[in-house]
């Protein structure tokens, strides 16, 4: 995701400051496991509160610290941040599979956004608290491997957070329609799977409300409004409130709608008063 580097001072500065970033993690209701590679640290790190429900439970902040192998200084260190899987077996893991292995995983707006953030301020803790001496961007080469995750990039938006779920919707269902056309999947199954495919609009509706407010919430994270804390409190609010506004309140119509329909089929003797009280069981487990 991004590489900072650094002058180090003292010959214990490596161990300083893989016990700085553990300890900033813990102080932030993380869950942190470390590795120590011939002086190469690695350290990944993961939400154990709520919040990681809207992050994934198994995406991890990661962070690499160690001395620079193509230094332009004398005792050059780097520090390396990414996001990926939570590595689950780490004391019998290669360096290459912790840190460099696999793809990123990014869920959305919602993870880059809080990926950078964290990072800005863990590089901040370390350059007050630890008095690290950065070298400039500019004095380092550029390397074309570098990933540069932008999240306030403007991108073309539908009118409303509806109307780009329809779309999304619409979308996915013109792919189910071609596999049911080429014979992939049946009728019966393609019904189903429209069935679900409906029903996945507020859940989109939602995750582009979200991805619309954490913009705001970038904005004031990057002129020193909102620290790490402030941010996760806000998101998770968000997440909270949208949750309650969109999917609760159109699910509740949904079977509100469903039960006045279930109620017509009785009493036009669509359905027996067995088949009635079954589909309504039914629909209230939903």
């Amino acid at each position: 995701m991004a590489k900072h580097y650094f002058i180090l001072q003292r010959n214990d500065d490596l161990d300083r400051i893989q016990r700085e970033i553990i300890n900033w993690f813990k102080n932030r209701q993380y869950e942190v496991e470390f590795k120590l590679f011939d002086r190469r640290y690695f350290i990944q790190a993961k939400k154990t509160n709520t919040l990681r429900t809207l992050l994934g439970a198994n995406l991890a902040f990661k962070v690499n610290v160690s001395e620079y192998s193509q230094p332009s200084y004398n005792r050059e260190i780097i520090i390396e941040t990414s996001i990926g899987k939570w590595v689950s077996n780490i004391a019998g893991a290669g360096f290459a599979s912790l840190f460099m292995g696999g793809i990123p995983i990014f869920t959305g707006i919602a993870n880059a956004g809080w990926a950078l953030i964290l990072e800005k301020e863990l590089i901040r803790h370390l350059e007050a608290t630890l008095y690290l001496n950065p070298i400039p961007t500019a004095d380092r080469p550029t390397n074309p491997q570098d990933t540069v995750i932008d999240v306030t990039a403007n991108t073309v938006k539908v009118n409303t957070a509806r109307d780009r779920a329809e779309a999304k919707v619409a979308e996915d269902l013109s792919k189910l329609k071609q596999a049911l056309e080429v014979g992939i999947i049946d009728r019966l199954t393609f019904n189903k799977k429209k069935e679900k495919l409906e029903e996945k609009v507020d859940r989109y509706e939602a995750e582009f409300l979200i991805e619309e407010r954490l913009e705001k919430l970038q904005q004031a994270f990057s002129v020193g409004i909102l620290d790490t804390f402030e941010y996760e409190t806000k998101l998770q609010e968000i997440h909270d409130s949208i949750d309650n506004e969109v999917i609760k309140k159109r699910s509740m119509k949904r079977k509100n709608e469903r039960r006045t329909k279930l109620k017509e089929a009785l009493e036009n003797g669509i359905l027996t008063e067995s088949e009635y009280h079954q589909k309504l069981n039914e629909l209230e487990q939903l």
